[in-house]
């Protein structure tokens, strides 16, 4: 039985991860699926799969999710603020060294966009995933402001200031919950049937040496704690008897120089779900 089979007629939630600017490919992920006739009942995301599954969850289509960001300019979020970071260091106080973008453009681009503002209105269900730097844990939204929350789930560590919400300090969802399934599993009242997952492999470094060395094996430490963090949902959600489903997909890197490149991460998303919805379920075996 194809894995669309498994799908169509079921109630089930979209898990879309992290993957610094995956959204092109999540977005043509998500278009995939409505080609297929497939709608998902509930979003759940971290980072770049909290972007989408926020846009797609406040009632915006697929089209015109691939729109809003195909349209995205470096403008549109390029907001840093070296003074304040470096008054920020050299006062010792204030969270303005966590990051060189201040993030008020992305958001003020996302309240525009947006056709909900709060996450309770939002038309279908969604979680999002941030990192509570203030209290040291994963955070997952289920109501609150919809716009901020999302910046906070994209708030990528060094690229972004931590974002202020109600008096704590958020950081990426990505940064520890890769991939937040669990968000949508352990949600009372959503009866989903299955879970499906857009799975976005990381690509830190396979080695170290040079100067860079101690970050990179911390960059090759996170990869395998976020990894091996979303093996441990998968099989929690799967010994609850709850099918998840999980298609990994190597997309063209996109960043903020490379933004020319989104158009191509859509069309690989895109054809990334059809592949998957033809053929029988794979087990999850991203390394990365």
């Amino acid at each position: 039985m194809t894995l669309r089979q498994k799908l169509a007629g079921k109630r089930f939630g979209l898990v879309l991860s992290a993957g610094y600017f995956g959204f092109f490919g999540h977005a043509g992920f998500l278009s995939g699926l409505a080609e297929a006739g497939l709608s998902p009942s509930a979003y759940a995301g971290s980072s770049a799969g909290g972007l989408v599954g926020g846009l797609a969850a406040a009632g915006m289509a697929p089209a015109r999710i691939i729109e809003l960001l195909l349209d995205l300019k470096r403008a549109d979020f390029w907001d840093p603020d070296p003074l304040g970071a470096l008054q920020s260091i050299a006062l010792g106080r204030g969270h303005g060294g966590t990051g060189l973008l201040r993030g008020r453009h992305f958001q003020a681009l996302l309240e525009r966009a947006l056709p909900v503002a709060s996450i309770e209105a939002c038309p279908t269900p969604v979680a999002l995933a941030a990192t509570n730097l203030s209290r040291g844990e994963v955070a997952i939204f289920r109501s609150g402001a919809l716009a901020p929350r999302i910046v906070a789930s994209c708030a990528y560590p060094g690229m972004f200031r931590a974002i202020e919400l109600e008096g704590e300090l958020f950081w990426d969802g990505g940064l520890v919950d890769k991939a937040p399934l669990l968000a949508l599993a352990d949600w009372d009242g959503l009866k989903l049937d299955a879970l499906l997952v857009h799975y976005l492999p990381s690509h830190g470094r396979a080695s170290i040496g040079g100067l860079l060395a101690y970050a990179q094996g911390l960059d090759i430490g996170m990869t395998i704690a976020r990894r091996e963090h979303f093996k441990l949902q998968l099989e929690v959600a799967q010994a609850r008897g709850l099918p998840v489903y999980v298609v990994s997909s190597e997309l063209p890197k996109v960043s903020p120089r490379k933004l020319g490149e989104g158009a191509s991460a859509v069309v690989a998303g895109r054809a990334a779900a059809a592949r998957a919805l033809a053929g029988e379920p794979l087990p999850f075996q991203a390394n990365r």
